[in-house]
């Protein structure tokens, strides 16, 4: 099972980015339809996500402050039984300013029924990690 849940965390960050409506699909096809998605605080804009009307919300809001923005995975291990932690790097170019931005951010998803139930964006993998009841 611990394959399983890691492939279906890699579709849903890989599917995390900017682009057409197939990222969208590709995200709503391995989130449960009562997904709670809680990202990283923000001046503007709710910071959970439920459901997948919020999941569209959250492209819309996404694309509101960036120009184009992708995840590259770092890292994914199950940490727990269905749940898997990750280390990301996110690339983005600002909507506005056309600023390159790079962060390393860190999400923990849990699995159910073959989707992701919740996910919770953190400002590291080590936060991330830590959040999972695990430490280096």
């Amino acid at each position: 099972m611990s394959q399983e849940n890691v492939e279906i965390v890699r579709q849903f960050i890989e599917a995390a980015r900017s682009g057409d409506v197939h990222a969208i699909e590709a995200f709503l096809a391995v989130s449960d339809p009562g997904i709670e998605h809680t990202r990283l605080p923000a001046a503007s804009g709710p910071e959970t996500y439920c459901g997948h009307d919020g999941a569209r919300r959250w492209f819309t809001d996404m694309a509101d402050l960036w120009r184009e923005w992708r995840n590259e995975i770092e890292e994914l291990a199950e940490v727990a039984p269905n749940t898997v932690a990750a280390r990301v790097r996110f690339i983005a170019v600002g909507r506005d300013s056309g600023v390159p931005v790079e962060a390393r951010l860190g999400l923990v998803c849990v699995v159910s029924e073959g989707k992701v139930s919740r996910s919770r964006t953190y400002s590291s993998g080590e936060a991330a990690y830590e959040a999972a009841g695990l430490s280096e």
